[in-house]
């Protein structure tokens, strides 16, 4: 009868649930456009999760870009927490026509994207849709129904039509701001994110939006999120430019930033587009976003995201050139400037570049894109982890149990044959816990470690030995 007991007894229990989990600092924010005029329920924040998110965005239509970030992000990653920030507003960035159309064997194309209110007329007389004419929403064709009142003539046909006028899509609408009640658009939506999700995004991406003022507002919120931006040069932006752009304005073109959370990203690629059936330059941040998730999965955040292959790259908005050992070339040259390229290395293309836009000027290891993110992911990982022990009995105990538990996920951090870490030690220090701040309900828990560089440069140092041939004669 092993649990019968005549006395006392006492078991020892731990001194607090405190547990450090691998925090998630891959969950992508975009902040963009999307065709809410198709969507049947269209949100401020949209969260997609898996490939079937056509009816939470809408269909990849040729200037909008939440859905096509979206299907590059889900392409290259193999899947992905997104959360889609809309600003596109169905009345305040469209237009309005009221004109004269032309038909040519029964077809009229129109150029507009976003068509909506089609409304035909043949002199005074209405038309009717699906009965005189068909209108393709895709093509923008209106085409001659045979029994329709347009088969004898098609003169004197006029259209009035609504329409998306992109060039309205502002950069305040994408820096967003908050109301008097409160109410967030734009990049402010990020903390709605946070605030209905629990979720604090990782990487955040506004495709296309290469603006200072933009750039700005990211790199200030990535900041306070301990995120990371990829940011894209603008489209057009040669590698010349690149170059004057870099240390002062040229024209629109700013790339004046030393941040340490964002990797300026050019020029644009060609990509695919399955819902239109045609290949365009787009930009080269959702790409970044995209490798970036699959490193993080697959690998982890220490691998560098240089050198990794876009499967999905159709080619390159104008060729950069590339030699390995060549320091000349524009793929160099773009590196130089602390700004990640595409490359093609023997028909295959590489997103390549490991700085972020602290780069160049400074240098060191916090300068890697991959460093400063393996330093969120440590941070928000011991920090997160840290939630239960807030407003515990500061003893020594404690103290020993939360350092115990940081050295044991550095261990772990730096072990197998993937590290994330060289190492990193936790310890308590008397100097800093004084009874004045432990007694104001202030500890300091100080730490140390180091993430793994990246072999951005090898450099071979071969000597030709003539003593070899002595050697290989004798045997």
């Amino acid at each position: 009868m092993t649990d019968f007991l005549h006395g006392v007894e006492s078991k020892e229990v731990e001194s607090n649930n405190f547990t450090i989990q691998d925090a998630d600092i891959s969950s992508v924010a975009i902040i963009g456009t999307m065709p809410v005029y198709a969507v049947e329920n269209p949100q401020k924040v949209t969260k997609i999760v898996n490939y079937n998110y056509t009816g939470d965005i809408g269909n990849n239509i040729e200037g909008f870009t939440i859905p096509e970030a979206v299907q590059t992000i889900l392409d290259l990653s193999g899947g992905a927490n997104i959360y889609c920030i809309n600003v596109f507003d169905n009345d305040k960035h469209t237009a309005s026509v009221d004109k004269s159309i032309t038909f040519s064997d029964g077809v009229c194309a129109l150029s507009e994207k976003g068509i909506q209110n089609l409304v035909l007329k043949q002199g005074e007389n209405a038309l009717e849709i699906d009965k005189d004419f068909e209108f393709d929403q895709k093509t923008g064709k209106i085409t001659v129904l045979e029994d329709g009142a347009l088969k004898e003539s098609q003169e004197n046909v006029t259209a009035s039509y609504k329409y998306v006028d992109f060039s309205k899509v502002t950069d305040a609408d994408i820096i967003g701001a908050v109301d008097k009640d409160n109410v967030r658009t734009g990049l402010q939506a990020i903390w709605d994110i946070v605030a209905e999700y629990g979720v604090v995004p990782g990487i955040i991406i506004a495709p296309g939006f290469s603006s200072k003022n933009v750039r700005t507002a990211i790199e200030t919120i990535s900041e306070r999120l301990r995120a990371f931006s990829y940011l894209d040069v603008p489209k057009s932006t040669n590698v010349n430019l690149m170059e004057k752009a870099r240390l002062k304005p040229v024209n629109s073109v700013d790339l004046t930033t030393s941040s340490r959370r964002s990797m300026l990203c050019g020029p644009w690629t060609e990509r695919y587009n399955q819902y239109e059936d045609k290949t365009t330059s787009k930009p080269l941040s959702p790409v970044a976003a995209g490798l970036r998730v699959k490193l993080d999965r697959e690998r982890n955040c220490a691998k560098s995201i240089s050198n990794t292959p876009i499967s999905i790259a159709k080619g390159m908005e104008f060729p950069i050139s590339f030699m390995l050992d060549d320091p000349t070339t524009d793929s160099n040259r773009i590196n130089a400037l602390g700004i990640a390229t595409v490359i093609n290395y023997k028909g295959v293309y590489y997103f390549w570049g490991a700085r972020n836009s602290s780069f160049p000027s400074k240098s060191g290891i916090k300068t890697f894109e991959h460093c400063q993110r393996t330093t969120d992911f440590i941070i928000k990982s011991i920090q997160d982890s840290q939630f239960v022990c807030v407003a515990e009995k500061i003893t020594r105990g404690f103290i020993d149990d939360i350092v115990a538990k940081i050295n044991d996920k550095f261990a772990a951090w730096a072990s197998g044959d993937d590290p994330l870490i060289y190492g990193g030690e936790a310890y308590f220090d008397e100097t800093l816990n004084t009874a004045e701040n432990i007694s104001n309900g202030h500890l300091y828990l100080p730490w140390d470690y180091c993430p793994v560089g990246c072999a951005e440069r090898i450099t071979n140092l071969p000597h030709l030995d003539i003593k070899i041939i002595t050697k290989s004669l004798v045997g």
